[in-house]
């Protein structure tokens, strides 16, 4: 399959779960791939194990300057950025008022600014080239779940942001998909301090990777704004 060739992507989260799956995806689908995350030696793990051209760069999407060079680096190294995945992401959980403040700071800063600084700095590049731009929300961005607090305010922030920036360049050529996954069976809840839910339930990274490889694939003249996928039971 090559739907996606000559294509220049670059994915964050990309050393796990929707992130991993995601590159891989779009480089079976014919797609240059520049990959980034956090930690190195995992990340190193995904890009080697992908077809085609990759590249893997090093970076924490709650810092602006890593951002912003591996943005740059990703663009000379693939001759242009034409599709960007913000999939960086992380939980904490409890109540609001047993929440530490750290944690809230760490997952809004992961899951928000992440988000926002990638698009910030990639939609030169996206733009120029009339790309696409896909931001991964959740189902929780809209509608509450007990003990998600901050979670909730991310991805509702991040599902905001992405509606605010599709309109802003949506005349310009410039595509923005906002997914919206229920729960993903991913490291996500290892690190997030496990779940009670039923993880044989939920989908897999590469459900979501595939959705976001058709959503890439539709033709310039229509514009996919929003999907919302959920495992076959609904909420779990």
């Amino acid at each position: 399959m090559s739907v996606l060739a000559g294509r220049r992507a670059f994915v964050t989260g990309a050393s796990s779960g929707i992130g991993a799956a995601t590159a891989r995806a779009l480089a079976e689908a014919g797609a240059c791939v520049a990959l980034a995350a956090r930690e190195g030696d995992a990340l190193g793990r995904v890009m080697r194990g992908l077809s085609g051209s990759a590249k893997a760069f090093v970076c924490d999407v709650r810092q602006e300057r890593e951002v912003a060079r591996a943005v740059q680096d990703a663009a000379a190294a693939l001759g242009g950025i034409d599709l960007v995945v913000a999939a960086a992401g992380l939980g904490r959980f409890g109540r609001a008022e047993r929440i530490r403040v750290e944690e809230w700071d760490e997952v809004i800063d992961t899951n928000l600014r992440g988000t926002f600084l990638v698009f910030h700095e990639t939609l030169p590049h996206v733009r120029r080239a009339k790309g696409h731009l896909f931001a991964i929300a959740s189902i929780a961005a809209t509608r509450p779940f007990a003990e998600s607090a901050a979670y909730s305010a991310s991805k509702a922030g991040v599902r905001a942001l992405a509606q605010v920036v599709a309109e802003e360049v949506r005349r310009e050529g410039v595509r923005v998909t906002t997914i919206v996954p229920g729960a993903v069976d991913s490291p996500f809840w290892d690190r997030a301090g496990g779940t009670a839910l039923d993880r044989g339930r939920m989908l897999q990274p590469e459900d979501v990777a595939r959705t976001i490889v058709h959503a890439a694939a539709v033709p310039a003249r229509a514009s996919v704004d929003e999907i919302v996928l959920m495992p076959a039971d609904g909420v779990l």
